[in-house]
């Protein structure tokens, strides 16, 4: 069942989501040659509790680091430990943050190093993110889901970009996985509708190949098949008063206006 959430549910996840957006923003300081996932988990964890909340993941059925972190063909729930970063990696960093009860989730993926990316891997940065925003944007209150899903799908194909479908989006807020289900591609499904108090993690991920994936043998990370690169983006996001407004998003002056 879906739970929607009030406008002070909102309120409490938007100032959980400062506090993990703000760490996506302060982290990319850390991502250099060079680097250890071990310091940057480390850090994710200093940082979410100075400021007065709880790591979402740590423990989270089992899982064992504050924070994700995948490694260039690695999709997803990657788990810190002995990783070195080195020129020319991409990395997703996805972070979960609960504050005063309340849950955020959001993810980015860091090219490593200077200088001009190769084009695919830009395209597969560029196209994973633009879908991000598309799927954001394309909700709407009283429509049917899978529009925003369609929107999604639409514009990773434009970058000729392999969908990953096992992996999915979720409600978010209360727990950490919730009803509804986000997919990341049209399932044709009129329902569910998108309503107003629906507050969704919408989390596109891709690959420059093929669209299969497998679990390693930690039983947490998800991998391409194929050994290609992949791409992660993900905003917590909440319907209110029929407008669609980012929650992990610092300096979102329409967000912070609403719900402050």
């Amino acid at each position: 069942m879906v739970r929607l959430k009030s406008r002070a549910d909102i309120a409490g996840i938007w100032r959980s989501g400062q506090v993990s957006g703000s760490f996506l923003r302060d982290v990319r300081a850390l991502i250099k040659p060079g680097a250890t996932a071990a310091e940057i988990n480390r850090f994710a964890g200093d940082y979410i509790r100075e400021r007065g909340g709880t790591p979402s993941f740590l423990g989270f059925k089992g899982f064992p680091a504050n924070i994700c972190f995948s490694i260039n063909s690695e999709i997803v729930h990657g788990i810190p430990a002995d990783q070195v970063l080195r020129e020319g990696d991409i990395v997703t960093i996805d972070v979960g943050v609960t504050l005063d009860g309340y849950i955020s989730d959001t993810a980015y993926t860091y090219r490593v190093g200077n200088g001009e990316a190769p084009a695919d891997m830009q395209r597969l940065l560029d196209g994973t993110e633009k879908s991000l925003y598309c799927g954001i944007w394309g909700l709407e209150a009283g429509k049917p889901m899978r529009l925003a899903s369609r929107a999604v799908e639409q514009e990773l194909r434009q970058h000729e970009l392999g969908i990953i479908r096992e992996l999915t989006g979720h409600g978010v807020g209360f727990d950490l996985h919730e009803e509804p289900t986000f997919y990341h591609f049209d399932t044709g499904n009129r329902r569910p509708l998108v309503e107003n108090g629906l507050v969704i993690a919408i989390e596109p991920m891709a690959s420059l190949g093929s669209e299969r994936i497998l679990l390693a043998g930690d039983n947490w990370t998800y991998l391409t098949m194929d050994g290609s690169l992949s791409a992660h983006f993900e905003h917590t996001v909440a319907v209110w008063d029929d407008k669609v407004y980012i929650l992990t998003q610092p300096g979102n002056e329409e967000a912070a206006a609403a719900f402050s």
